[in-house]
């Protein structure tokens, strides 16, 4: 009985984890639809997530920074120092850490 305790409790930590990358990956690609967008509307990029209509109070999730006026990267944690990045130029998710 205790046996089964201990793998259900494994098994809803896991699943909690990953659940909560699945919302950080999902919150990561809206700011990219909406940068995207943002782009093609104003020909630049935006300076933070405000200017795009996103509320800075997510940034729990994934974050944004504008590099340049021709870059910009959007990341979230994987786990402690690990993170999934979103490079604007190459169009590609790279792990760091």
């Amino acid at each position: 009985m205790r046996q089964i305790a201990i793998i259900l409790t494994i098994v809803l930590f896991i699943s909690s984890c990953c659940n909560i990358i699945c919302e950080r990956q999902k919150h990561a690609e809206l700011i990219i639809e909406k940068v995207e967008r943002y782009s093609l509307e104003t020909g630049r990029f935006p300076e933070n997530v405000k200017e795009i209509g996103l509320d800075d109070r997510q940034m729990h999730l994934s974050f944004y920074t504008k590099i340049d006026s021709t870059e910009y990267e959007v990341w979230y944690g994987l786990n402690l120092g690990t993170s999934k990045i979103y490079n604007s130029k190459s169009k590609k998710w790279r792990r760091e850490g």
